[in-house]
């Protein structure tokens, strides 16, 4: 019998999952604990995919498939088609769009981004500035200025100072502040998009101000499709997250003894717990994720939610590791901020237990940065394990940012270039998709008749409630001993094997730290 606590919320409603990437721009960490309202856009039935490999407008007339064919950056795995562009793309064909240019924003908070802030707060030495970041992203631009087709224009990116706090914002506040910024943005430099919309206010009023939001973290599937055509992410939706979750819990940990757990609870049967925020968006996401388990008649032994408030996270956790104790838990699902998985350690361990704890792909989590803080605490995270849609983290110099930056600038990018370089390329990809009529509306089509690609950060494949491109995962374990290429400290998720699609994980257990 499943133990549901926390919320008075029926069991659907509670625990469960919600997502992943990396880190974009700043990616928040969590997401803000206020209900969302979707504003009017455009119905799910006037949806247009395209045609796969054409842009959504001009093809055959204006646009056309390069002599050669082939794709646009020859050597990148990800690069959309080769486009050849002779004619008038129409001038102005949006908010933001001139014949000759593009403007997005790139707001600047007090705090450098959301994954500083997070070093700061968990102690882990991390010292990239503002600046670093601003200068990282301009040479960026210049990169898919020069690479992609954008059809006689070029992005221009606009840096502003704003008036909203990611502290505040990722915590349940910051509604006006971001919506201040927003206003900014889309009433008076006249954005087209925004590629910091790194938490959900600012995300959600930059689609009041029909400026395209780039980088909505962890947001439901509904969440995007309300709010279609304008938001995007390249951090996987909680929805995808959560069923990625329950799929690889059915396949590799429900029924089977936890065989990576210590102490006495070493190869029990394997008593899972899944613990979410409590906060609307997230519990939409344990919605669609519990049903997957729903469908196949599988009940986690214990379903719990907590608040996300930062100044209760410690005696949260201490509730929470009550619990886990007393329904004998051997392997700890935590959808969860980084705070709180800290905090469930220090509490898990001076109890003196050992279970088995399951890397969920959500709140950083299962970046290399987060798991070194997670480990100077306690040697709990050395039992962890998990599927996250990550990419490998690569040496900075051998990473597709590195190289993108370096072949238009002579000086050295952020260590974070390839955090905005893949958010980056979700827009440049898009702007080449749509063709010369770049709208809002035409850059969704495009982004569907996208040809699904893989490279280093995954498959990528847009669809009809896709607005995130990730579609498979790794399966990862924590090494606290081997190098991080990410930073050289010691600690590193590791993995044996190629990515692979959820739905294609065999039955078995986790093939992790090497056994």
């Amino acid at each position: 019998m499943t133990e549901i606590v926390g919320s008075s919320r029926p069991r659907r409603l509670l625990g469960g999952y919600a997502p992943l990437v990396v880190a974009v721009v700043a990616l928040a960490a969590v997401v803000v604990v206020f209900p969302s309202r979707a504003p009017e856009k455009e119905d799910a039935a006037d949806v247009s995919t395209g045609i796969e490999g054409e842009s959504a407008t001009g093809w055959g007339d204006t646009v056309t498939a390069c002599p050669d064919g082939g794709r646009q950056v020859p050597d990148d795995p990800y690069s959309p088609p080769c486009f050849a562009f002779e004619g008038d793309n129409g001038g102005a064909t949006s908010q933001g769009v001139t014949a000759d240019s593009i403007t997005v924003t790139y707001r600047q908070t007090a705090e450098v981004n959301t994954l500083a802030l997070l070093a700061q707060l968990m102690e882990i030495p991390f010292d990239e500035t503002s600046e670093d970041l601003q200068r990282t992203m301009a040479g960026l631009v210049d990169y898919f200025n020069e690479n992609f087709q954008f059809y006689g224009r070029q992005i221009d990116l606009e840096v502003y100072g704003g008036a909203g706090l990611l502290t505040a914002e990722l915590t349940g506040g910051g509604q006006e502040a971001a919506r201040t910024d927003a206003l900014k943005a889309g009433s008076e430099l006249h954005a087209f998009a925004d590629v910091t919309a790194t938490s959900q206010p600012y995300a959600e009023a930059l689609v009041q101000q029909d400026v395209v939001a780039f980088g909505a973290p962890y947001m439901s599937r509904r969440w995007f499709t309300d709010r279609r055509p304008y938001a995007w992410s390249i951090v996987s939706d909680c929805s995808v997250v959560a069923e990625t979750g329950s799929t690889y819990g059915m396949r590799r940990l429900f029924n089977r003894p936890a065989i990576y757990a210590g102490g006495a609870l070493q190869d029990e049967e394997r008593r899972l717990a899944i613990i979410a925020p409590n906060n609307p968006e997230y519990q939409r996401c344990a919605s669609d994720g519990l049903a997957v388990l729903d469908d196949n008649g599988i009940e986690p032994t214990l379903v719990t939610d907590y608040v996300l408030d930062l100044a209760r996270i410690t005696e949260q956790a201490a509730s929470i590791s009550a619990q886990l104790v007393s329904n004998d838990i051997t392997t700890i699902s935590c959808f969860c901020d980084p705070f709180m998985v800290m905090n469930l350690t220090q509490q898990i361990d001076a109890q003196g237990l050992q279970p088995e704890w399951v890397v969920a792909g959500v709140g950083f989590v299962d970046l290399d940065l987060i798991g070194q803080g997670l480990q100077k605490k306690t040697d709990q995270w050395t039992r962890a394990f998990g599927a996250s849609p990550l990419p490998e983290q690569l040496p900075p110099s051998e990473s597709p940012g590195y190289q993108a930056y370096t072949s238009v600038r002579d000086d050295e990018p952020s260590v974070m270039v390839d955090v905005l370089y893949y958010q980056l390329y979700q827009l440049a990809l898009g702007i080449q998709m749509a063709g010369p009529d770049l709208t809002p509306e035409t850059m969704e089509t495009g982004l569907f008749s996208y040809p699904e690609a893989t490279g280093p950060a995954g498959t990528w494949d847009y669809f009809p409630e896709s607005y995130t491109p990730t579609v498979d995962i790794r399966e990862v374990w924590w090494d606290p001993e081997a190098t991080s290429p990410f930073n050289g400290e010691k600690g590193t998720y590791v993995t044996s094997g190629e990515r692979i699609r959820p739905a294609d994980l065999a039955d078995g257990q986790p093939e992790v730290f090497g056994r």
